[in-house]
């Protein structure tokens, strides 16, 4: 074929003049071609998720999911036209005063609002409602979590939710009412059935997936880990990429219905805090712990399906105090609990809270602001401070464009860690109002979701 022979500079510029749907056609002729269109971003680059616009927290005690957001540019574009209100949603009932909305899932643009079932796109204000969910067909006491897929260069109007089974932590003494035979069950099953939704269906229907390769444990082991904890899902070429109890990860072709399990890396201890997330080259896991900062990513050539590790430092070191830091970031939090209930309950009054951060989010918000470079206000490793490094660090999520993990220091600030330099900077305020009202106990971070604006 003397297409083949082209070299790939040659070819991009030749699929670069086509139409946008025979670029997506092309696009499916074979992996080489998809991977040329996607990295050079060729298909309807100014509509499809190409820039970060924006990371969505979860609060625990919070009811809905704070957007903590780049500022627009000055010529507005993206990050003007996003919001994390989800004011054009309709309210659940009656009762849905305050219509509070918390994020569940992302996928190039797509968010999955839990308890709602609703699909959403904030840029274009679009959404759509899922049908009820399946109950599971059997009685393992389990919990189903849902993640989106959704690629535009393949299809702008279609999408998927897929359930999976995670199993309630249990004590020793629940354990004796368990069923042994099925608790020593291999997990997961060599046919893995999972309820998946297809937007062109409009139906739930069961799907089942062949495992390559061994199981991860058993079913008694996957009670061993809390159920609770945040489990993302990542959409790579193809594949659905799930962090699963117990810490191994599976990953679910679509294109030829078989799954792998991929087991987490070496380290000692239980209950650690790995984030899964989509970045530059791909698939990558990090581990906050101790102030150490472990980052590795998923290699896949010859299918071997291994984790290398790319980061390991103690960043004690590198992170500055608030008091030592220079300068503070330009994001915004838009504090969306505070602008749906803006009350504080003071004793046992109720006085309206002052407007003052809803000021000064509209005064920085009128400023321009392009992301970070490598040499641009970051702190590199020639800054330490000397003494202690008294804060907690949590991992919110990766650039999923550059080499960059975002992390928060003590619920305070957002951070932005480059890793093929370790320099930080300080990119704003992440500490919501209505969180200084409640118990300290009752304040961290269930959830976050890196944000790319589709327009389509």
């Amino acid at each position: 074929m003397v297409v083949a022979a082209l070299p790939d500079d040659v070819l991009a510029e030749v699929l670069r003049r086509l139409a946008p749907r025979s670029l997506a056609a092309c696009r499916c002729v074979c992996k080489p071609w998809r991977d040329l269109v996607d990295d050079r971003r060729l298909l309807r680059a100014d509509l499809l998720p190409r820039s970060l616009a924006g990371i969505f927290v979860n609060f625990h005690c919070l009811y809905s999911s704070e957007f903590f957001a780049r500022p627009p540019s000055g010529g507005g574009g993206a990050a003007a036209a996003i919001s994390g209100n989800f004011d054009f949603l309709p309210p659940k009932d009656e009762y849905d005063q305050y219509r509070h909305h918390q994020v569940e899932g992302h996928c190039n643009g797509l968010l999955l609002i839990r308890f709602r079932d609703l699909v959403v796109n904030p840029a274009t204000r679009w959404w759509d409602r899922l049908p009820p969910r399946p109950l599971p067909r059997d009685e393992m006491d389990r919990i189903d979590a849902a993640y989106l897929v959704f690629d535009p260069a393949v299809s702008p109007r279609h999408y998927e939710v897929f359930l999976t089974p995670s199993f309630r932590w249990k004590s020793e003494s629940e354990k004796a009412e368990l069923d042994p035979m099925v608790e020593a069950s291999e997990w997961p099953p060599e046919s893995y059935t999972l309820p998946v939704f297809s937007s062109r269906t409009g139906l739930w229907q069961e799907r089942s997936f062949i495992r390559q390769g061994q199981a991860a444990g058993t079913i008694a082991d996957m009670r061993s880990d809390w159920a609770s904890d945040q489990r993302n899902g990542v959409y790579w070429r193809g594949a659905l990429y799930v962090h699963c109890q117990t810490n191994f990860v599976i990953r679910i072709s679509l294109n030829d219905d078989k799954y792998q399990v991929i087991k987490p890396p070496e380290y000692s201890g239980r209950y650690l805090n790995f984030y899964l997330g989509r970045s530059e080259k791909g698939v990558y896991l990090a581990l906050s712990r101790d102030n150490c900062l472990k980052v590795w990513i998923l290699d896949e050539t010859c299918s071997k399906m291994k984790w290398e590790l790319k980061h390991d430092k103690h960043i004690r070191h590198i992170l500055l105090g608030r008091n030592n830091r220079q300068g503070l970031g330009p994001w915004i939090l838009q504090d969306i609990n505070h602008q749906k209930n803006p009350y504080i309950y003071e004793y046992d009054e109720i006085i309206e809270a002052p407007n003052q951060m809803k000021v000064e989010c509209e005064q920085a918000a009128l400023e321009k602001f392009e992301w970070i470079s490598d040499d641009e206000n970051v702190l590199d490793n020639e800054d330490i401070v000397t003494g202690g490094y008294h804060e907690y660090i949590n991992i919110i999520g990766f650039h999923p464009y550059k080499e960059i993990i975002f992390l928060d220091e003590s619920l305070k600030r957002g951070l932005a860690y480059h890793l093929s330099s370790s320099k930080v900077e300080d990119i704003g305020n992440l500490y919501p109002t209505n969180l200084e009202y409640e118990l300290i106990n009752e304040q961290f971070i269930t959830a976050s979701f890196p944000y790319t604006p589709c327009f389509m």
